[in-house]
């Protein structure tokens, strides 16, 4: 009796929590670029160069070197390097494809590499770099090298502390195998304004060292007898791609105003209106209108606070900024209400970045002036 109790409490609990979970709505917003890009409309992005100097390890086209591995092991565990000869190849283009996806969030033309690389190409050959980009309405490009790579890996031995009992009921501690591949790398760029031959911005972003482990035999008696483990170990190429998508952000978060999304979390029904169950319902289903009536109106009768603080965020969700800014305000100056304070601090802030982030995208003003008379452009 006392454990069906006990689980029926519970369930209660559960209720209550599930029931008690706040509302939240997420508002569409533009974030303005760290660099500022007013007036470069038209982008072009050659394919990236390997300037990294990395010098393919001695291991490449043989077997995978040991790290603490016993003797005994190492006749069983011959493993050919999975260091593909075309890694240069393939992260060049995987960072030029990065890049043209951080940029490419509509507010740019983007010209691709093939294009580009056809521009550099002939202007180089010519001479007449500048005077190519220029008569293609080119106002600026984007040179992105890889500064650095690191690529190593190598087979280790873990001694676990786990026993394990083999087929004979005798306990043993297992030993594990594991292929090691450790990996980082820098991606630099500098973005030049093509009219005035001058550096917009430069930067690099370097990954954190990773690891990337695959086990490949572990021990299955106490004499230390080897199992295999059926396994697949990724290339180098497929790993330093994945980590080089991870720029995409940081791209994007340099050089072009984006959207993101800011979640703002209701105010409970607290002192509880059982009839707002229903605006809470439609602000969840995306019926925003509904929603700000009912609370709205619930605020004007009986000055319900949490309602108000409701209607502010809703106001705002629905591009309705003065009319946030004012209901939140006055949840403060009016009644006290603090979190209105704070609440309008916030819608603020970001309104000022929405709003930056428009400039940056309708202004004709180029960040850079003062035109360098050379032809040859800047990095090329």
């Amino acid at each position: 009796m006392k454990k069906i109790l006990s689980v029926l409490i519970l369930v209660v609990a559960l209720c209550a929590f599930l029931t008690g979970c706040s509302t939240t709505i997420a508002v569409k917003t533009l974030v303005p670029a760290k660099v500022n890009m007013s007036g470069y409309k038209t982008i072009a992005v050659p394919s990236t160069d390997d300037q990294s100097r990395w010098i393919v390890p001695s291991f490449y086209g043989f077997r995978i070197p040991f790290r603490g591995v016993e003797e005994r092991y190492k006749s069983q565990l011959t493993i050919f390097s999975g260091l593909d000869f075309n890694v240069s190849t393939r992260i060049t283009r995987a960072t030029s494809e990065t890049i043209v996806k951080g940029l490419n969030n509509g507010f740019y033309n983007i010209i691709e590499p093939s294009a580009a690389d056809s521009y550099v190409s002939y202007g180089k050959t010519t001479g007449t770099l500048r005077d190519v980009l220029i008569s293609n309405k080119v106002d600026a490009i984007l040179k992105s090298d890889v500064s650095f790579l690191y690529y190593d890996e190598y087979i280790i031995q873990q001694d676990t502390k786990v026993k394990k009992k083999d087929a004979n009921g005798l306990e043993f501690y297992q030993k594990e195998f594991y292929v090691c591949q450790d990996y980082a790398i820098t991606i630099s760029y500098v973005l030049v304004d093509v009219e005035n031959n001058k550096i917009i911005a430069t930067d690099k972003f370097t990954s954190d060292m990773r690891q990337n482990k695959t086990l490949i035999a572990r021990t299955k008696d106490i004499r230390g007898n080897l199992e295999k483990i059926a396994y697949i170990i990724p290339s180098a190429s497929s790993l330093l791609e994945d980590l080089i998508s991870r720029f995409v952000k940081d791209f994007r978060n340099d050089l072009s105003p984006h959207y993101t999304s800011v979640d703002f979390t209701f105010e409970d029904n607290k002192p509880k209106v059982k009839s707002l169950s229903v605006a809470y319902d439609a602000a969840e289903a995306g019926d925003y209108n509904t929603a700000l009536t009912l609370f709205l109106d619930e605020y004007q009768r009986s000055t319900h606070l949490a309602s108000g603080y409701n209607a502010a965020i809703l106001y705002y969700a629905m591009g309705k900024y003065e009319e946030a800014f004012s209901l939140a305000t006055e949840l403060y100056e009016k009644y006290g209400y603090y979190k209105g304070l704070t609440l309008c601090s916030e819608l603020k802030k970001i309104y000022a970045r929405n709003q930056a982030a428009v400039k940056q995208i309708t202004s004709e003003e180029k960040s850079a002036s003062g035109t360098n008379s050379s032809s040859d452009l800047i990095g090329f």
